[in-house]
């Protein structure tokens, strides 16, 4: 750019010559160039960026419960995910604990158990619409758009329930979506966050992967401390009784500090008592204390095939459901059961505890008929006064 150049008129400089001995001022003519550069402003409309292109749609995984044997982790590993829109997310079952993988869209919860269609008042049987798929045999994967029901079906590695080891779902509309456990609904829920198809900073599946055990191993540690104490003295709580006998208390399952945290043990085990003394259960979940002396411990559902139904009816054995209590006291020789004792989904037919009075010396093994297949067995031996 050329400078432009302005030439200043003559001005009268005033010296202070007058020291100097002069007698008047002097006109001196002063010629100056001042360098001036043009700013000159242009407004530009820049074009916004073209939208990113949709990503190919992904399978992501991630872990229903933790946990082996008595230990259940009754949570999803991650608690929240974060996907895109197009992916399908399949849940893998990851405990002896059966779980479900369910949408309710802002409906009920389906009643858990139900009347056997035309049975009597003991007859009961586990909801088809929690127990199994909501995907037909044979279907393709279902979608999800935050409407409708969907469910997994109990998710089982075949310990408790028939194996049911996993269930996909396609997400493909943005939002954000909660889903719980059918069985552990107070305690096992998640979120699953969908994206924009265009989403690019979504987490890979190493990252899920990394997030689920970090959210895993602190629950475990805790759970395998509790579980520990199955077998310790500190367990055992017991208070004076009637005529010189002695009230033991044994929790029927205890839950950690985080609600997550399940062990579903007798705590103890193993105790002994004497003669004329009573036990007390209590169970703060679903459980059973069940002496079942010269017979098979009785099984908690019985798979029944229904003429006409593709699926079988899982009918909840009487045995299990309902208290069977002969007499007063517990002698060795028949079969007694609290029925379904706990808190979980309201009352329960056994309430929440179960006491029994042991008059015959001998060892008495019992069970949970719901968690034996997970080790949840007990024994009570009785000695003379």
């Amino acid at each position: 750019m050329n400078p432009i150049v302005l030439r200043l008129a003559p001005c009268l400089l005033i010296c202070g010559l007058f020291a100097c001995g002069q007698t008047a001022p002097q006109t001196v003519e002063v010629t100056r160039e001042v360098e001036v550069t043009r700013v000159v402003e242009v407004e530009v409309t820049v074009p916004p960026p073209p939208p990113a292109e949709a990503q190919d749609p992904r399978e992501i995984s991630l872990l229903a419960g933790a946990g082996r044997d008595t230990v259940a982790i009754n949570a999803f590993f991650p608690a929240s995910l974060r996907v895109r829109a197009g992916d399908t997310v399949t849940w893998q079952i990851n405990s002896d604990e059966p779980h479900t993988a369910t949408f309710l869209s802002g409906a009920p919860m389906p009643p858990d158990p139900i009347p056997v269609p035309g049975g009597g008042p003991t007859d009961l049987m586990l909801n088809p619409e929690s127990s199994f798929p909501s995907r037909a045999p044979d279907a393709p994967v279902e979608t999800y758009d935050g409407s409708g029901y969907r469910n997994s079906g109990f998710l089982s590695n075949g310990t408790v329930v028939p194996p049911n080891e996993a269930y996909s779902l396609t997400f493909d509309t943005p939002g954000t979506y909660q889903y719980l456990c059918l069985i552990h609904p107070t305690t096992m829920v998640g979120e699953i966050i969908v994206e924009p198809a265009n989403a690019t900073d979504v987490p890979s599946q190493d990252e899920i992967d990394a997030m689920a055990q970090a959210e895993i191993t602190p629950l475990l540690e805790e759970a395998e401390n509790i579980r520990a104490a199955a077998t310790s003295s500190d367990m055992v709580r017991s208070e004076p009784g009637p005529n010189d006998t002695t009230i033991w208390h044994i929790p029927a399952g205890v839950a950690g500090s985080d609600p997550r945290i399940e062990v579903y043990d007798f705590f103890p085990k193993d105790l002994s008592v004497k003669s004329g003394d009573t036990v007390i259960w209590t169970s703060t979940f679903f459980h059973q204390v069940i002496f079942h002396p010269g017979q098979p411990a009785p099984e908690f559902v019985v798979p029944t095939p229904v003429e006409g139904q593709e699926l079988p009816n899982l009918v909840v054995s009487p045995e299990v459901a309902f208290p069977a209590k002969p007499s007063g006291e517990f002698d060795g020789t028949k079969f007694f059961s609290s029925g379904l004792i706990g808190t979980l989904g309201g009352p329960l037919p056994g309430g929440t505890t179960f006491a029994m009075t042991f008059s015959e010396p001998g060892t008495y093994d019992y069970v949970c008929a719901t968690h034996r297949p997970l080790g949840m067995e007990g024994s009570i031996n009785v000695v003379e006064p």
